[in-house]
């Protein structure tokens, strides 16, 4: 990890804690549908992660170490391909 890397993650773990927590904690299958065959529910649950990202207090921090970071699952209230799609 580097170091520019490795700050933002400890900043996000700070926010988290400074909030705390976060409501995506309580949902792990919301957050990493990758795995899920039924397309439908694939999306219904990237739907669900998405709108409890809408009211996360550090869904920029998030994001901005997932993009950073290449992660899999819904972070900052994006999908690793919409990631990808941003960093061109």
């Amino acid at each position: 990890m580097t170091r520019q890397l490795e700050r933002k993650y400890i900043e996000l773990q700070h926010a988290i804690t400074e909030n705390g927590g976060v409501q995506c904690s309580q949902l792990p299958e919301c957050f990493f549908p990758e795995d899920e065959p039924d397309l439908y529910l694939r999306k219904k649950l990237i739907a669900v992660a998405k709108e409890v990202c809408n009211d996360c207090p550090v869904k920029a921090r998030c994001f901005d170490y997932a993009l950073s970071a290449h992660m899999v699952g819904i972070w900052g209230g994006t999908t690793a391909d919409e990631r990808q799609k941003l960093r061109g």
